[in-house]
């Protein structure tokens, strides 16, 4: 199993927290935001170094310039290379001992002081390198995780000209592109609308009661997939309690945590069936 986490932290030092969620859902892969808190050395440690923080582009001497708003820690066992950066998202060619993965982390522009053309002109940005990966790579493997602030139904999410994503899986495994204006554009599958429900408590991942319309509750930390790995889909979930600790005080996200739930996907692996 491939385990998959994204925490907007909040920029709060809360390094024993993510050491103990690591261990106790056997991440494989670790994305964060706001993380200026963080000591990434001091998480190695608590994690007896069998994780490590990817190395960053930006750290070259001649790519110095501009904020990275996401950065990746792994298990030691898995390679992840950085292959681009562009301060709001990162991809990532992952390799296990079973699969290669297209992996994109993205933390894109606020709702309080950005509109959704500042997302979308952003997630163009990131359609059109994840596509050149996807052809010089080869490999259709594409995983989309982070904070979008942005909900499911939203226009981020649904338009053409931005993610494509659809939120049923009969959807495209029937249909892998959908035809607009005479152009081919190729679907995402967001699998959030299997996983959310009052009655397991998985309401979304950040509470925000301001302004006259507002669902309290926004799934704005999300993952999307392509065709290739819908079937291989297993789990999503925002999570509420790592070992003793409650994440949610007085109904929403404890704050001197974090503001947002980690979200934790896992995509069972297989050998491709022509290797």
């Amino acid at each position: 199993m491939l385990n998959i986490l994204f925490w907007n932290l909040h920029g709060n030092s809360i390094e024993e927290v993510i050491a103990e969620c690591l261990i106790e859902n056997n991440i494989s892969l670790a994305a964060f935001s706001e993380f200026r808190g963080i000591d990434f050395t001091k998480l190695e440690g608590l994690l007896f170094k069998q994780y490590h923080l990817v190395p960053s582009l930006r750290e070259e001497p001649s790519q110095t310039q501009g904020v990275i708003h996401t950065r990746m820690f792994v298990k030691n066992n898995i390679e992840a290379t950085a292959m681009q950066e562009q301060g709001r998202y990162s991809i990532f060619k992952i390799k296990t001992s079973i699969q290669q993965y297209i992996l994109a982390t993205i933390h894109l522009q606020d709702r309080i002081n950005k509109t959704n053309t500042d997302r979308i002109n952003t997630i163009k940005s990131i359609k059109s390198n994840i596509e050149k990966f996807e052809n010089e790579l080869e490999c259709c493997n594409t995983i989309v995780i982070g904070d979008f602030n942005a909900n499911p139904y939203d226009e981020e999410l649904l338009s053409v000209h931005a993610f494509n994503a659809v939120l049923f899986k009969d959807l495209i495994l029937a249909n892998e592109y959908r035809t607009y204006e005479y152009l081919e554009y190729k679907h995402f599958y967001n699998p959030i609308l299997d996983f959310i429900s009052a009655s397991n408590e998985m309401h979304g991942s950040f509470y925000h009661t301001g302004g006259s319309y507002t669902p309290i509750w926004h799934c704005i930390d999300q993952i999307l997939l392509r065709k290739e790995l819908v079937q291989y889909f297993e789990e999503l979930k925002y999570i509420m309690k790592i070992g003793d600790t409650d994440l949610i005080k007085t109904k929403k996200p404890d704050g001197s945590i974090s503001d947002h739930l980690p979200l934790l996907a896992t995509i069972k692996e297989e050998v491709d069936s022509d290797e």
